[in-house]
């Protein structure tokens, strides 16, 4: 499928967009790998680690909160907790990050959120659904359609990774990021990656 996708993008970039084909040949064949051993919470837990924060970073950050919770023999959702709390800052966390995991700990724990549920929803109740959380918007319900659904078609507007990197693209082309994003659709996810890729 991957494969199948890369083609179609480099046959759409030759048309519309050089810059882009560029891109597209430099980065090779791109997949949308989702993990199939992540729990939601993880998930949820981990993508409140990346908000703001760069890949290195979060990265760090997010071994640290592994490696304690793995000292305390727990998974994450028994060690990301409020008995905890101290440690956790200690793992690099900031509070306002802390009180949004601790949140998403009780929505899972609750049963509001689950795969299930969320895979089954139509892009505007998932939204709804993610974004009701405290601290997590829009970025944060786009990087889990991407990384943990799988979802080919979404395109961060916020990431502002995305946003340089469609524009530097768009001003050597006689597209707007609009257009371009138009005719990409509906492998827009795609797009993102390679302008990570291209960026990182």
């Amino acid at each position: 499928m991957s494969i199948d996708i890369h083609n179609q993008l480099l046959a759409i970039a030759k048309k519309h967009c050089k810059p882009l084909e560029k891109i597209i040949l430099e980065n090779g064949v791109i997949e949308i790998q989702v993990p199939k051993d992540l729990d939601i919470f993880d998930c949820l837990a981990q993508t409140v680690v990346e908000q703001q924060l760069s890949y290195k970073a979060a990265r760090s950050i997010w071994k640290k909160i592994n490696d304690s919770a793995k000292d305390l023999d727990l998974k994450l959702i028994d060690y990301l907790c409020e008995k905890n709390t101290t440690l956790i800052r200690g793992d690099g966390l900031s509070n306002n990050k802390i009180k949004a995991i601790f949140g998403a700990r009780i929505a899972v724990k609750g049963g509001d959120i689950t795969l299930s549920k969320i895979s089954g929803m139509d892009d505007e109740a998932y939204k709804k659904t993610i974004t009701s959380l405290w601290g997590f918007g829009d970025w944060s319900a786009e990087m889990i359609a991407i990384f943990y659904l799988g979802k080919t078609n979404i395109w961060s507007e916020k990431d502002l990774i995305l946003s340089k990197g469609i524009n530097q693209i768009c001003d050597q082309c006689e597209l707007t990021p609009d257009e371009l994003l138009k005719i990409i659709d509906p492998y827009q996810s795609y797009l993102a990656l390679h302008i990570w890729r291209h960026k990182d």
